[in-house]
């Protein structure tokens, strides 16, 4: 299926393209993958192309979502927008018809703009590219399908005489796994279990299921780099890759933890940014992806946007980035209403609903991970780490050391070495919300759709939802 949408300029480049030299923009988009990546130092998992994706560009070491969810998370990457200010915050919210994302400026430029896979901001955020690349996805089946992979080749000779972004939402490592349809490469034996997960059997095979799909993911991103570098495009364009959230696994995917919000961000522009580079000094918000990559090719975004071009960093690395970031989390399957500020050392979260346990998403609640976390409850065997998760009522406010604590672990807001920090980010955190229009908590209160703890429905789910 070819939407195709009227073109402002006919911008090409190369020698059979225009003078312009706009490079063409891919963005790879992983559907629940945390940091586990060789090129991020997890090295019991197979990413041969990712890993080299970063030995051919910049690697951000600090790079963090405004979301810990999907459809609020992308709709804010593609728009330079915090979700709640465009009204995306809960998971399913589609785009209204006004708002435009980044397809809309590239198609104003001469591009040819493409998506493929999974989208998430709903059928208004589909119509503004040209090309909706279709391909007889099936859930589960994430490896690309001969029909998928020869839409995408269309694509790319519809685009001969333009430039083209094209973003790639693939759906793994997004839950649920199946092990008939998907290459079983990673061992159970060399997964990392981070503390706050019991070190069981089903647990280390449901992490080794996780990095199956991540592998499989690398193995497609590979596949359509190659049809690029066959066709001589390859040089001429602009990488990325990054994730949505965190890895669907409990205190990850859903919390404001960096295990929720922060991602691998990696850009590659061969002969422009410098290979194997990495950049840590700062911090870097996916709210500024669309100011970024339009004005690599120089076009401006709105001062109305939220997010500012990190463009400098990507070609000098001593840059600094932010000195903080924001994120929010509200309903999935449950409501809730948390913020957070994020500097280099230090984090401050506020959940308004404290008096009810964490918010159990329905994909995690009936995960393997999940099962053995609730047994070792049952027996009385979790450690202080896994107990973290079942705390109720929770503290309305955490404040975190991460220099002494990166996981995140020990509450010090009432340690009163900290209580002047607290009161900065407190102020951080109040100033952001009157500047972004932040909705009080009491004004959009939610019902639960599935229990807090077990995720297990409460009742029937509405049809015709969108997969999540």
């Amino acid at each position: 299926m070819v939407v195709m949408l009227p073109m402002m300029s006919s911008a090409i480049y190369g020698s059979e393209k225009s003078d312009k030299g706009l490079p063409n923009i891919i963005v790879f988009v992983a559907d629940d993958a945390g940091m586990d990546f060789g090129c991020y130092g997890n090295n019991g998992i197979k990413t041969p192309n990712i890993d080299r994706l970063a030995k051919e560009g910049i690697r951000f070491e600090k790079a963090y979502l405004t979301s810990p969810q999907s459809s609020p998370s992308r709709t804010s990457m593609m728009t330079g927008q915090f979700a709640h200010t465009i009204g995306t915050e809960d998971l399913h919210n589609p785009l209204d018809g006004s708002t435009k994302m980044m397809p809309y400026y590239f198609n104003q430029a001469g591009y040819s703009t493409g998506v493929m896979l999974k989208t998430h901001w709903g059928p208004n955020g589909d119509k503004q590219f040209t090309h909706v690349i279709k391909g007889g996805y099936k859930p589960n089946q994430g490896d690309l399908t001969e029909e998928l992979y020869r839409n995408y080749r269309k694509f790319l000779d519809d685009s001969k005489e333009q430039p083209f972004f094209l973003w790639v939402g693939f759906i793994d490592p997004h839950r649920p796994y199946n092990r008939e349809v998907c290459p079983q490469v990673n061992k159970p034996e060399d997964v990392k279990i981070p503390p706050f997960l019991v070190d069981a059997a089903d647990t280390r095979r449901d992490m080794a299921d996780y990095y199956d799909e991540i592998s499989r993911m690398d193995r497609n991103i590979g596949i359509m780099l190659g049809e690029l570098e066959k066709r001589g495009e390859l040089e001429n364009t602009i990488i990325v890759f990054m994730s949505d959230n965190g890895r669907p696994f409990p205190r990850c995917k859903g919390s404001l933890y960096d295990t929720g919000i922060q991602t691998p961000l990696i850009f590659v522009w061969d002969k422009h940014i410098t290979p194997n580079t990495v950049h840590s000094n700062g911090l870097v918000s996916s709210v500024d992806l669309a100011p970024t990559l339009l004005d690599l090719v120089g076009i401006n975004m709105p001062d109305t946007v939220y997010g500012r071009s990190f463009k400098e960093l990507l070609f000098d690395p001593t840059k600094r980035g932010r000195d903080y970031i924001f994120a929010e989390r509200n309903w999935h399957d449950t409501d809730e209403y948390i913020r957070c500020v994020r500097t280099e050392r230090y984090k401050f979260i506020y959940n308004a609903y404290y008096e009810l346990p964490h918010g159990t998403t329905m994909d995690l609640g009936s995960s393997l991970s999940w099962y053995d976390l609730k047994i070792a409850q049952k027996e009385g065997t979790l450690s202080k780490e896994q107990a973290l998760l079942f705390t109720s009522p929770r503290p309305m406010i955490e404040i975190y050391d991460l220099e002494k604590d990166p996981e995140e672990f020990t509450n010090v807001a009432d340690v009163k070495e900290y209580r002047d920090v607290g009161k900065k980010l407190a102020k951080l955190l109040v100033n952001w919300q009157k500047e972004t229009k932040d909705h009080p908590w009491w004004m959009r209160r939610r019902c639960d759709q599935n229990d807090r703890v077990t995720g297990f429905p409460l009742y029937e789910t509405r049809p015709g939802l969108w997969a999540d």
